[in-house]
Formats: C-alpha cells, sequence, structure tokens
C-alpha cells in the first residue's frame, strides 16, 4: 500500500468511494465525572447507512489551500483504494480531519491507519497540538476508529445535524449527534 499527497497529477486517479455501510450496533453516549464514553448496543437488524463525503472534501479546493491536504491510498498495482482530508486551523492550533473513507474491500486492512498518520504527519509538519475529527453517531464504525486509534472524545453537539428535514422529523431521542474526537500529538 502506498500513501502519496495529492498533487494536481493525481487527480484524475482518485474514483468515489462508496458512503454506504452495513450497521450493526447503535452508539450510546455516557457522561459521567470522568467525562464522555462510548458504548455499543447491538441494532434488532443491522441496516445499510449513507455517510456523504463532506464538501470541503472536494481535492480541487483543497489543492489550492496551503492549509489543507488531502492523501490518497493506492494498491500496489496503482489502483485508487482510500482518501483523507485534512485542514490546519491556525486559532485553535488543531488540524481537522475532513473526510476519511476507505473502498469497501479494502475496509479493516490498515488502509484508515496509514492515511491517518499521513494526516498525523501533516499536523506536525504545521505546528499543530494535534488531530480533531468530527464524526456522528450513526456511524458506530467510525466512533471505534477513533477510540482504537487514541482518540479521546471530548464534546458533543446535538443541534450541528439538525438543519437537515431527515433530522428535523425523527423524534429528539433519535436525532444524530456530532462527536469530537482529539489526539494530541505524541511531542506534546
Amino acid at each position: 500500500m502506498i500513501v502519496h499527497k495529492l498533487t494536481p497529477e493525481l487527480v484524475d486517479k482518485l474514483r468515489p468511494v462508496s458512503d454506504a455501510s452495513l450497521v450493526g450496533e447503535e452508539v450510546m453516549l455516557r457522561i459521567g465525572r470522568a467525562g464522555f464514553t462510548l458504548g455499543y448496543v447491538p441494532l434488532p437488524r443491522a441496516e445499510w447507512r449513507s455517510f456523504p463525503a463532506e464538501p470541503m472534501a472536494d481535492p480541487n479546493l483543497l489543492l489550492r489551500l496551503p492549509q489543507a491536504a488531502m492523501f490518497a491510498a493506492f494498491e500496489d498495482d496503482g489502483s485508487f483504494v482510500g482518501q483523507a482530508a485534512v485542514m490546519a486551523d491556525a486559532v485553535t492550533q488543531w488540524a481537522r480531519i475532513i473526510d476519511i473513507r476507505v473502498d469497501a474491500a479494502h475496509r479493516r486492512t490498515g488502509v484508515a491507519s496509514l492515511l491517518l498518520e499521513s494526516c498525523q504527519g501533516f499536523a506536525e509538519k504545521q505546528g499543530m497540538r494535534g488531530l480533531t475529527i468530527h464524526v456522528t453517531d450513526t456511524n458506530p464504525a467510525a466512533c471505534q476508529f477513533c477510540e482504537h486509534r487514541g482518540f479521546a472524545l471530548q464534546g458533543m453537539d446535538r443541534l450541528a445535524l439538525a438543519y437537515t428535514d431527515a433530522e428535523r422529523d425523527k423524534p429528539l431521542a433519535r436525532r444524530a449527534c456530532q462527536l469530537f474526537f482529539y489526539r494530541t500529538n505524541q511531542k506534546g
């Protein structure tokens, strides 16, 4: 597996990555004296969920922004398998992973971890405190990925996703929440 920082020459090699995942668990957020913790409860029946790309993850836009980068993962034969976009914020001193996605056939093979480490390297070169990523609680696989890669859940926002008709039509207890994960640089 090879990860490259996106250049204008590589844009044509990018392919759409499916945003669908089969979800068999529901995320349960607990708030206690020690902070936020996540639990996972099996769903009565697995269901397909869609997680569209963040509009800011447009490769042509990111190429024009010096504070942003996109990384693309390729098989040894040159076939595209995944991507991650990251943007450094000079005000907060955190680099936000805007989007990370891997082709369904290559999930759980370490591709996302390689992309994450490329984002971490970018954050360190930019002098950032570390990485942050925003994940919805409807995506338990992403939540588990963050937890297993050293991110700590530090906050949530129940209104961040409320602007969509689909969320407004749901009962209050079933509306999606935005979860904020952070991982500090190893150096401090």
